[in-house]
């Protein structure tokens, strides 16, 4: 009983560990600061994340500085919700997270008057300051509209100057990710899919991938990635597959 006890205790944190490796580099964050009009912080706002395709909502309040931050967050395009007693409700539109993207944005609310809500429609412009890595993410509408021979999406990555198509030829069933990021070779790079290795280790093969159609995004880093995208002295690849939706939906090709 002592051994299964043991071995089940040890099964327990090699899946935390992998569920932690799938959360860091399949999901992004968003970070910044509330203020009232004059600069002053604002504590205890509520932060509200909404999904409009899935109809789910993510909650945190913001600390004594005013801070917010939200780990773990699947990339999409959300609807962000400010509240806080006093002031007007602040409602900002089209909040655009990608794979890997560490996003800041700062929210500056007015006071409560006639107007108890102020919508923000256009795209936010969000910055990060605390990524140092060079990366290119290639979103939904890139893979749906640029043309492609062999419908192989991980091509629209040539589409970064730093990349060049591998020219080595195939070992057996084995194929390279077809990319040399840095002058180095294809076999060099690390290859995730929804943040699981997606990469044969005896030979640094790509394991068989999913089709074009499932791909919802990728996110091709070139330099500077932080150690979790150890094992790779090309670059990284982080593929994320579509998830379900509310609606129904499909095509045909």
């Amino acid at each position: 009983m002592k051994i299964i006890q043991q071995v089940l205790s040890g099964l327990m944190v090699l899946m935390l560990a992998v569920s932690g490796l799938a959360q860091t580099s399949a999901t992004a964050e968003l970070r910044g600061v509330v203020k009232d009009p004059n600069g002053a912080v604002v504590a205890g706002a509520s932060v509200t994340l909404h999904d409009e395709e899935k109809n789910t909502n993510r909650t945190v309040q913001t600390n004594g500085a005013g801070e917010y931050l939200m780990l773990s967050v699947p990339p999409g395009s959300y609807t962000m919700n400010v509240t806080a007693k006093g002031f007007a409700k602040l409602v900002a539109r089209n909040v655009r997270l990608t794979v890997g993207q560490a996003a800041e944005y700062p929210i500056t609310l007015q006071l409560e008057t006639a107007q108890t809500e102020i919508t923000v429609t256009g795209e936010p412009l969000l910055v990060e300051t605390t990524k140092t890595s060079e990366s290119t993410t290639i979103g939904e509408q890139r893979i749906d509209n640029l043309p492609i021979n062999g419908r192989n999406y991980v091509n629209f990555s040539l589409t970064n100057s730093q990349l060049q198509r591998d020219v080595a030829p195939s070992i057996g069933a084995a194929p390279t990710s077809g990319l040399n990021i840095g002058g180095q070779r294809a076999r060099s790079n690390a290859v995730n899919v929804d943040g699981m290795d997606a990469v044969d280790n005896s030979v640094n093969g790509i394991r068989s991938t999913i089709s074009q159609e499932g791909v919802q995004e990728f996110q091709i880093i070139t330099n500077g990635y932080e150690a979790e995208y150890g094992r790779a002295s090309g670059g990284v690849v982080n593929i994320i597959t579509k998830s379900g939706t509310n609606g129904f939906h499909g095509s045909a090709f």
